[in-house]
């Protein structure tokens, strides 16, 4: 069973835990991952601007953990930075690992800052986690604002470089500036349906159909809140979601962003990597084994073969 997932928090959460990527107290680690065959997963850097008092630092910090951590476990894992990549690592049975940025606060130093994180590994990047910074306006701002000048550049030179735009934690206003500016797929990495949980975390119907419109994905998230109103879920709740993704714009526009260690509580049905198992029956069920492949990894694998081809 092959999965491609969109986002997950774990380097910060085994970081603070004082923890491996081989096996841990999280709710994702290598051997969990190692249950599926090839695993793709998007392994965030999430800085929280109002404690990162230095973000290049920890970033770079959070970095070198990662390709330590990969050293320390070749025989699972490899860092994945292009399509090509992706393949070999599928050929010797690995978890390709892709390095994500979620909050571009470090950017506000300069835009030379981008090529430095391109070289580094990282391959997707949301431009604000859920406030404001130099570059635009998150999701949770009161202010109904979008992209600043600044921010636009950095979108324009992201498509430029080869670096997946990720529109989650983004206010609704910079939503529509993204859109107006990207020329490749753009994705919502762990973002969820608002005509089903009325969350600005959410994306509206308007928000997902531009995402499918540009041949990208929405990564489904396993946050309760994000659910459903009453703040408790269960993997049926998870799977409404994907459903209605499916019926409004087709089953090529949907996918994983569980956002494991992103999140303080769990769906029930859902606690960790190893239960996304349990989704298949019901999509092969609902949608064939083709229609479950692709929810559950191909979709994503679609974009990252479009994006990441230098």
């Amino acid at each position: 069973m092959f999965i491609f997932d969109g986002h997950c928090d774990t380097i910060t959460s085994s970081m603070n835990k004082n923890e491996n990527l081989k096996e841990n107290n999280c709710q994702l680690d290598l051997k969990r991952l190692s249950q599926f065959s090839s695993p793709v997963q998007f392994f965030a850097i999430c800085l929280h601007p109002k404690k990162a008092s230095n973000p290049l630092n920890d970033i770079l910090n959070a970095i070198n953990y990662f390709y330590k951590e990969i050293d320390k476990n070749k025989e699972l894992i490899s860092c994945a930075i292009s399509y090509k990549d992706i393949e070999t690592n599928m050929k010797q049975n690995k978890t390709s690992g892709i390095l994500t940025l979620e909050g571009a606060e470090v950017l506000e130093e300069g835009l030379e800052i981008l090529d430095t994180l391109y070289k580094m590994g990282i391959r997707s990047i949301g431009l604000t986690w859920n406030y404001k910074n130099a570059l635009g306006y998150g999701a949770m701002e009161k202010e109904k604002k979008g992209l600043t000048d600044y921010g636009k550049a950095v979108i324009k030179e992201m498509n430029n470089l080869g670096i997946l735009v990720d529109v989650s934690h983004l206010s609704y206003t910079g939503f529509w500036d993204v859109e107006k500016i990207v020329s490749k797929p753009f994705i919502a990495s762990h973002s969820n349906v608002k005509n089903i949980c009325n969350h600005p975390r959410n994306l509206s119907d308007s928000q997902i159909k531009a995402i499918a419109n540009s041949g990208g994905v929405v990564g489904i998230n396993s946050y309760p809140l994000f659910l459903n109103e009453s703040g408790k879920a269960t993997i049926e709740d998870f799977l409404l979601h994907i459903d209605y993704v499916v019926n409004l714009v087709g089953i090529d526009y949907v996918g994983l962003g569980c956002d494991f260690d992103g999140i303080d509580f769990y769906t029930e049905g859902l606690e960790d990597v190893s239960a996304i198992k349990k989704l298949n029956s019901y999509l092969e069920k609902e949608y064939g084994e083709t229609g479950a492949k692709k929810i559950l990894g191909l979709n994503f694998l679609r974009v990252a073969k479009e994006i990441l081809n230098k």
